[in-house]
């Protein structure tokens, strides 16, 4: 599936400046404050199944605090259907970090910390236990035979402007990924203007821009990019114009190649459905045009120093 959520994520927080920048401030403080963010290091393994990327994805790193590996597993939560049994998906994904750890670590015999944290941006606030021992059924026999932990939850539906922090790039990506299923999410798009114009002043701040555009422009199909372009260009330096300009046609052009993409796979499920095309070779072609949306739309994952 090409998800723009999962791929807007990752575009971000791939990027070392901005993952350590998201933790400082959303991580505990008896973590955030002890890790040492110059040991940072992404880890690359998925631990969601095919079946239900479309709904999650996640992100794995290692850090060292004081001098102990420590991992971070950050699950993103794309869909407004709040999971109620989300305490028992991070045991099944940490245990896979675990397994992951013994692998390359064949001597072991104890495991590393795992931190489990919950990005949730759905429409609705969170409001299932993030504690792995409210999922069983009281009373119980042998409280202390069940597993004992809890996950962290960072839920954007519920965060004030205040709440927002991080560098440029994870304050724009905070507030558009807060706002991006609210109807009036043009006016909140206004109030980001001045974070779009900070970003353009960075070093790579053109790059990170259109990732963000991008990811507005295939979610919101009630944004005018034409408007936004006028707007962006009244907060952007002078000599930057340009710039954001050439991301805007470049952005156009791949809507168009988009909209052909996208024709062709409804032509093709159209096909499927009368018994015209076998279903084997529909989903040959509809996997090999989810493979030019993803080249069409690929970037280097950037992201903005502070």
């Amino acid at each position: 599936m090409n998800n723009p959520h999962d791929r807007f994520c990752k575009e971000t927080l791939t990027r070392k400046e901005n993952a350590a920048s998201f933790f400082r401030e959303y991580l505990p403080e008896d973590v955030a404050g002890r890790a040492d963010w110059q040991t940072l290091t992404i880890v690359k393994e998925t631990f969601i199944s095919s079946a239900l990327k479309e709904r999650f994805s996640d992100l794995v790193y290692t850090v060292r605090v004081k001098g102990l590996l420590v991992f971070l597993y950050l699950l993103f939560e794309h869909q407004s259907t709040i999971d109620a049994l989300m305490p028992l998906r991070f045991y099944h994904y940490m245990g896979g970090i675990w397994d992951l750890f013994l692998k390359q670590n064949p001597g072991a015999t104890k495991l590393p910390e795992i931190v489990p944290i919950l990005f949730y941006h759905g429409k609705d606030p969170w409001t299932v236990s993030p504690r792995f021992q409210d999922l069983i059924v009281e009373p119980a026999s042998m409280p202390d035979c069940r597993p004992r932990f809890e996950h962290l939850v960072r839920d954007l539906s519920a965060f004030s402007d205040s709440e927002i922090k991080g560098n440029v790039s994870i304050r724009l990506f905070l507030s558009v990924m807060r706002r991006i299923f609210s109807p009036d999410f043009s006016e909140h798009l206004d109030g980001m203007l001045p974070l779009f114009g900070e970003l353009s002043r960075k070093r790579t701040g053109m790059q990170y821009l259109e990732t963000v555009l991008r990811y507005i422009y295939n979610v919101r199909d009630d944004i005018d990019p034409e408007e936004t372009e006028k707007k962006l260009i009244q907060v952007i330096d002078e000599d930057k114009k340009e710039g954001v300009m050439t991301v805007a046609e470049k952005l156009r052009k791949e809507g168009r190649k988009e909209g052909a993409i996208y024709g062709k796979m409804e032509t093709y499920q159209e096909l499927l459905a009368s018994g015209l095309l076998p279903k084997d070779l529909v989903e040959q072609k509809l996997a090999e045009l989810n493979q030019k949306l993803a080249q069409l739309t690929a970037t280097d994952p950037s992201g903005v120093e502070q």
